[in-house]
């Protein structure tokens, strides 16, 4: 059987069919809901016109420069190319010095810059030009938006830098980063949007990883992996946990309600189409977990 030539294939990865199929429709505007929910949990959000414009900033950082810088970096295969196209056939030629020699060191590198441009010309740029050049414009974006936002903001953006390179390295060995996009989506925008608007300490953090892990859990719930109910439910102990700490016994009983909801529902996926079943669970559980994050957020201290 004759190899399949996957050369004109886009170079979306699996990531982006996931996340289009887990969690809709509610992953689109997961960023931006944590960023709220994360404000309002600070306590310090007004609705003046300082602080709305603040608001703004910081939604647009989590919704179009992070969620997108996200999405084209580890929704993109970049190692295809290099590994099914280098080096090329035949370099291409580029102007060398008179009396060059091709074995001699100028030659090599006017050999090894043609390969590399016949590479980058031919198989590179064809399948990855445009998610290289959306990756910049998110990027530029992301470096304006933080000029006017606080510098608090600024460890957040290397955590995300980290996440995305874990990102990329799972994806390049077939692996899907649920727990890295939901710490993304959920656990620096909730710090991001708290961050704008007042100092960042033990509990923001604490919840910020709680939903993170509940995030998580329905992620490999929708997506029928195991140990999903344990993260999925723990993260929203935690947060309750936190909440009875914090003297807060009617949230925390509200919050709870919420995930008896949730609870309730489980059930459920010991019979049925598996598939189907655990897709249809984790769909239904999106809109109490994300009540359980508005509530907490509206009151904590």
């Amino acid at each position: 059987m004759a190899p399949v030539d996957r050369s004109e294939e886009p170079l979306t990865g699996h990531w982006l069919g996931l996340r289009a199929r887990l969690a809709p429709p509610y992953w689109g505007w997961l960023g931006g809901w944590s960023v709220l929910c994360g404000a309002l949990a600070s306590n310090h959000l007004r609705w003046e016109g300082d602080l709305l414009l603040s608001l703004v900033l910081v939604l647009l950082l989590a919704e179009l420069a992070w969620s997108s810088l996200w999405d084209l970096a580890v929704g993109t295969d970049w190692f295809r190319p290099l590994a099914e196209k280098w080096p090329p056939r035949e370099p291409a030629r580029l102007i060398t010095l008179p009396y060059t020699q091709l074995h001699a060191p100028g030659g090599r590198v006017a050999l090894g810059l043609g390969r590399l441009s016949q590479w980058w010309r031919d198989a590179f740029w064809p399948a990855a030009g445009p998610a290289l050049l959306g990756l910049l414009g998110t990027v530029i974006l992301a470096s304006v938006l933080a000029y006017f936002l606080p510098a608090r903001l600024r460890p957040l953006y290397a955590a995300l830098v980290a996440l995305t390179g874990l990102g990329v390295v799972l994806r390049q060995r077939e692996k899907e980063p649920l727990a890295a996009a939901a710490l993304v989506r959920v656990g620096l925008c909730w710090l991001a949007g708290y961050a704008t608007f007042g100092e960042v300490g033990t509990v923001p953090v604490v919840l910020a990883l709680a939903f993170s892990l509940a995030v998580w859990g329905n992620l490999r719930m929708a997506a029928g992996l195991r140990g999903r109910l344990w993260l999925l439910n723990g993260g929203q102990i935690l947060a309750l946990v936190v909440l009875l700490i914090l003297k807060e016994p009617v949230a925390a009983g509200i919050a709870g309600l919420l995930l008896f909801g949730q609870v309730a529902m489980q059930p459920m996926l010991s019979y049925g189409n598996g598939g189907a079943m655990t897709l249809t669970v984790s769909r239904k559980t999106w809109p109490w977990l994300l009540a359980a994050m508005l509530v907490v957020a509206l009151t904590v201290p």
